[in-house]
């Protein structure tokens, strides 16, 4: 079996100079072995057909082909001597990229301790978004503690063939307007001349988590002002922004949008990463960021802005996604151009949720998920991933140097959590961390 990666998975997966990772960290106390962790890690790779395949260059587009004897999810085990020791791994590990062609596109690296360890679940972003690396963690800790636990049958490869919706196959004029319009884009893709490659600074993670008094009390607060979670922190990380970094460098704030909404047919355990975006928006709010404006009011408008911008997307979507399709021909000139425009004039706020995991298992307890988050080489600038655990809110802002300064990200971190203290009612946060917070320090982009 094999099946032709999308463009959105070859754009995400190593190649043309560029690539993106996707981990998740879990730490936990207890109990566990080698033989445990490798034993879990079979059992997720016989479950999902992905996780089996190598990519392999077939008439000049890479492929997913499934191997009949795959080789081994990787597992690497690290001393822990430190409690920050994860910190450097992690970094380390989202910007190696994976060789497809030796390997799963999925490593384990376990930082192992006496009394608590790290377990970091790396893929390629081609593989996942942040809901298959829960999914797999999941999955990995139940095995972990219970080995002949039921996992579910086994997944399939989910070519778009599968998982687009029949209609959207059968509409002929829909799949002829996509030609057209392919067509004349990669007629004038081809009169465009590429410059070279823009080159960035040192690639840093700031991380860092909300107590959980001041959590607990943003999500009621939430409900009581007819907002949402994600449309709070998201006008706190655009007011934060806009202050530190003023109206003209930053320009655009997106958000990715969980495509299973659209695939009904999608299995709730598959692996899956295309994500359309959206644009978060409000008119005038470069001129409101550094003012009193109604933080609640803001919130309001953004969820009702969401809310029309993802039903309009319900419509082209798929026609977005197929369009794609027809670009495999010029994919090095795409990615040239890409790679061409200056980034860090956009800002991408990715929102995983509430990630609603057992923490009390038979062997062992899930301490806490310390990050979940993206890089993408030559640059991530500019990512905020969010999420909540334990009753807590964590948050990670990955770039580089030169697009965004490491000093400036801190100041960012700290306007967000004053923002985010203030609208509940909470003394604002000081240049301090907040109780809990860590930060990942700078590191090469090599």
């Amino acid at each position: 079996m094999k099946r032709p990666l999308t463009m959105f998975e070859r754009a995400l997966y190593f190649g043309a100079g560029f690539h993106v990772n996707v981990m998740i960290t879990a730490r936990i106390s207890g109990l566990l072995t080698e033989t445990q962790i490798r034993h879990a890690l079979r059992r997720v790779q016989e479950k999902h057909a992905i996780l089996r395949c190598l990519v392999v260059e077939e008439d000049k587009r890479p492929w997913f082909v499934m191997q009949e004897n795959p080789v081994p999810i990787p597992i690497r085990m690290i001393e822990r001597r430190h409690e920050d020791d994860w910190l450097d791994v992690a970094m380390q590990e989202s910007l190696q990229p994976f060789e497809g062609s030796k390997g799963p596109l999925a490593r384990l690296v376990w930082v192992q301790g006496k009394e608590q360890s790290e377990l970091l679940l790396v893929c390629s972003h081609a593989l996942c978004d942040g809901r298959s690396l829960v999914t797999l963690l999941c999955e990995l800790l139940l095995l972990c503690d219970q080995p002949h636990a039921d996992i579910g049958v086994r997944t399939s490869m989910n070519a778009l063939e599968e998982v687009f919706p029949a209609d959207v196959w059968a509409d002929r004029r829909l799949q002829r307007r996509i030609r057209v319009k392919a067509a004349a884009a990669k007629f004038m893709l081809r009169l465009t001349r590429t410059k070279p490659a823009w080159t960035y600074g040192r690639i840093y993670r700031c991380l860092w988590t909300m107590d959980e008094d001041v959590s607990q009390k943003l999500i009621a607060n939430c409900k009581k002002e007819g907002t949402s979670v994600f449309a709070a922190l998201s006008i706190a990380c655009m007011k934060a922004f806009a202050k530190v970094c003023g109206p003209e460098r930053i320009r655009k704030y997106e958000a990715p949008v969980d495509f299973r909404r659209y695939l009904p047919g999608l299995r709730s355990d598959s692996l899956f990463a295309i994500a359309p975006t959206i644009e978060l928006s409000l008119r005038k709010l470069h001129r409101i960021a550094l003012t009193k404006e109604n933080f609640w009011g803001l919130a309001r408008s953004l969820k009702a802005d969401m809310a029309a911008r993802m039903e309009k997307l319900n419509s082209s979507v798929f026609p977005l996604f197929l369009g794609m399709e027809q670009f495999h021909d010029v994919y090095d000139r795409m990615a040239a151009y890409a790679q061409s425009k200056r980034a860090g004039s956009k800002v991408s706020l990715s929102y995983v949720g509430k990630i609603d995991l057992p923490q009390q298992y038979a062997k062992f307890r899930l301490l806490d998920i310390c990050d979940i988050s993206a890089m993408m080489l030559p640059t991530p600038a500019h990512l905020i991933a969010m999420y909540s655990f334990a009753g807590r809110f964590h948050f990670s802002l990955a770039s580089d140097e030169s697009s965004l300064p490491h000093a400036e990200a801190m100041e960012i971190r700290n306007e967000i959590m004053t923002e985010l203290h203030r609208c509940v009612e909470e003394r604002p946060a000081t240049g301090a961390l907040a109780a809990g917070a860590t930060l990942a320090a700078p590191a090469e982009a090599s």
